[in-house]
């Protein structure tokens, strides 16, 4: 057995009700000790070993500290390759889960990789707050008034953040809203979003706090940089 599949095993021993759950079902105290257990491994036999195999051209890190950090070329290529390194991350991971699950158990292969993809929020509490905050009720693409349907959209394309924040959001028309689909923004959109998010973060509602605790100025241009460099398609 790896050490991986060790910890596992001792930790059942230890207390065989564990067998029977799903890993986030165990509880925090313990689930957090396997953890530890399991990363403290993964640092000496598999951070290690895979820093050795690229010469430490990919990453460097500290066995005493969490995290790694990415050499800028490793950086710049992940970005790039974004959605075909997911795409293959999800499928070693199901084949994963196919070999070492039992037989009865693979039918749910798809039941976990949904599990772990992020899914879209209610984006209805964010129409209402920027209808609020910006009574004149218009297109932020075109900037026709808005009807009762008011569409509320990703300015990075949510297939990209993966992520639900206001600083993110803008009121769009529905026909602005679908030929957009997938696409990011021409440039000179960001000066007039960048221009919004000043304003929003004046406010004191908790909601609107919330969302900007980790933003910071330019933050959105350089998504906007990293979309493109991606291939993400530019609607204008």
């Amino acid at each position: 057995m790896s050490k991986i599949e060790t910890i596992l095993k001792d930790a059942v021993e230890t207390n065989e009700l564990l067998s029977t759950l799903e890993f986030s079902a165990v509880a925090e105290n313990e689930r957090s000790r396997i953890i530890k257990s399991v990363t403290g491994e993964c640092k000496k036999y598999v951070v290690s070993a895979l820093y050795n195999d690229f010469d430490g051209y990919i990453y460097a890190f500290d066995l005493n500290e969490d995290g790694l950090t990415l050499s800028y070329c490793f950086y710049e290529f992940m970005l790039k390759y974004k959605a075909e390194l997911e795409r293959l991350n999800y499928y070693s991971w199901a084949k994963f889960l196919e070999k070492v699950n039992q037989d009865n158990l693979v039918v749910r292969v798809i039941e976990k990789l949904e599990l772990a993809t992020p899914r879209r929020s209610d984006l209805s509490i964010y129409r209402e707050i920027l209808r609020k905050e910006f009574e004149d009720n218009t297109c932020f693409y075109c900037g026709r008034k808005l009807t009762n349907n008011i569409h509320v959209d990703h300015f990075i394309p949510w297939s990209f953040v993966k992520d639900d924040k206001l600083w993110n959001f803008v009121l769009s028309c529905p026909t602005c809203n679908e030929r957009k689909n997938n696409r990011v923004p021409s440039k000179e959109y960001l000066f007039h979003i960048n221009e919004r998010n000043k304003i929003l973060q004046k406010s004191q509602e908790v909601v609107i706090l919330s969302d900007f605790e980790n933003y910071t100025d330019g933050l959105l241009d350089s998504i906007w940089e990293y979309a493109k460099r991606s291939g993400i398609k530019e609607f204008r």
